[in-house]
């Protein structure tokens, strides 16, 4: 079935810390605020996520409505290859001739052939939100560059680092832009809900692991970057206040469900996270919220049933 079209415009809006960096809102699920679209405007243009397949047309038409024509993109970089991250680089290529899609050398050959990934996440998350995450269209391998720790990728007055970062998944990848010293987090410092200031983690199944999470935030904090460029959502301008937050929630967040689950269920996990989390909000719905923390209940407890079976990191 079809999924209802947003006709809000959308539109590529500077960034306060970078002449050369803008930012757009998808309305990822339905909700302001929640999924970002960087665009860097330089010598060669480079576009940082992808959103989802239902987000591809809107990115195409802020494209044009920032000047620029499909043609005129060079790359197109995704921090991993989950659906709401990667799945509109395939749709997006047709339009946009020249670019070439970055992705971390894991995620490689699942953007190659989705099919597993696709059927992975419907498991992961249910038939229902597999329908807002949408699907995934193959691209071509001589569309794709693998990248690994430490490559760069130079754009002309921005050069962007590749950080190997798993955590969050073993494909995630962190990008620093040596010029503004700002870092795209894509999900390995967990989600910001701007405005009522809320700091999440996220922990999916089936391949979170927190302690390399942990160990991925301690090397962001080292960088001392200028902001965290959040995919969702927007740029914090307080790096070392927001991972130290990561740092202390995550732990928790994980101690809760490892001792709470089994004795008072999701539901009651649920309340308790978003008690601890989420009592501020008022800008985001309390079921949007339920939502995203319902991911990490799950993919926590997949890790605790990891962590029994074969130990820590493995």
């Amino acid at each position: 079935m079809a999924r209802p079209v947003m006709r809000t415009p959308m539109a590529f809006a500077r960034l306060p810390v970078d002449q050369e960096t803008y930012i757009a809102d998808v309305r990822m699920f339905d909700q302001e605020g929640f999924g970002a679209i960087y665009l860097i405007d330089d010598d060669r243009k480079a576009i940082i996520e992808t959103g989802t397949s239902w987000d591809a047309g809107r990115i195409l038409e802020a494209v044009r409505g920032f000047g620029l024509k499909g043609p005129d993109i060079d790359a197109l970089i995704v921090s991993h290859i989950h659906l709401d991250h990667a799945g509109g680089a395939g749709f997006l290529l047709p339009e946009m001739p020249r670019a070439t899609v970055y992705v971390h050398e894991r995620g490689f050959k699942h953007l190659v052939d989705p099919t597993k990934l696709v059927a992975s996440a419907r498991e992961a998350i249910g038939p229902e939100e597999a329908e807002k995450f949408g699907t995934m269209q193959a691209i071509p391998p001589d569309r794709l560059v693998a990248v690994k720790d430490q490559d760069r990728l130079e754009l002309g007055k921005h050069s962007l680092v590749f950080l190997d970062s798993p955590g969050h998944a073993p494909h995630e990848l962190t990008i620093l832009d040596e010029r503004n010293r700002c870092v795209y987090t894509g999900d390995a410092a967990g989600l910001y809900f701007p405005g009522d200031e809320i700091l999440m983690p996220v922990a999916p199944a089936p391949a979170f692991d927190l302690e390399r999470n942990l160990q991925t935030l301690r090397r962001l904090m080292a960088l001392e970057p200028k902001a965290l460029l959040f995919s969702h959502y927007g740029p914090h301008r307080d790096p070392r206040k927001a991972i130290e937050a990561m740092l202390a929630a995550y732990p928790a967040w994980a101690r809760i469900v490892g001792e709470k689950l089994a004795s008072v269920g999701e539901d009651g996990v649920l309340r308790m996270l978003y008690d601890m989390s989420c009592r501020a909000a008022k800008r985001y719905p309390r079921d949007f919220l339920e939502r995203r923390i319902r991911v990490s209940i799950t993919g926590l407890a997949v890790y605790h049933e990891r962590l029994e079976r074969v130990g820590p990191g493995r």
